[in-house]
């Protein structure tokens, strides 16, 4: 059954190298599914880079290693995530600590 999710981000770009199939871990129990790396220059004025991962079924090897083999650089792309499935990740200049006001009342 296809999960559902309301919030449906769409990025478009190019493919800065060809696809890869990797393995990742999927709980803590070790268990490994395949999975299709991408990495995208975006069609942003800034051209920021975007990592992108499919997840496959265990067992989905061929299928994943078959997507890689498809995506290749200079590929224009576009991706479809679900918000609640979207990380993001800075490199920060700086961080600074919010001081909470404390209530006298």
């Amino acid at each position: 059954m296809k999960e559902h999710h309301p919030f449906l981000l769409e990025y478009s770009g190019t493919l800065l190298h060809a696809a890869e199939a990797r393995y990742k871990a999927v709980d803590q129990g070790g268990h490994v599914v395949p999975v299709l790396c991408l990495d995208l220059e975006l069609d942003n004025a800034a051209r920021t880079h975007m990592h992108v991962e499919q997840f496959f079924a265990q067992g989905h090897e061929a299928q994943c290693h078959a997507a890689a083999r498809r995506h290749r650089k200079g590929e224009r792309i576009t991706v479809q995530a679900a918000l609640t499935h979207t990380r993001l990740i800075v490199r920060a200049s700086h961080i600074h600590v919010i001081k909470e006001a404390v209530d006298h009342g």
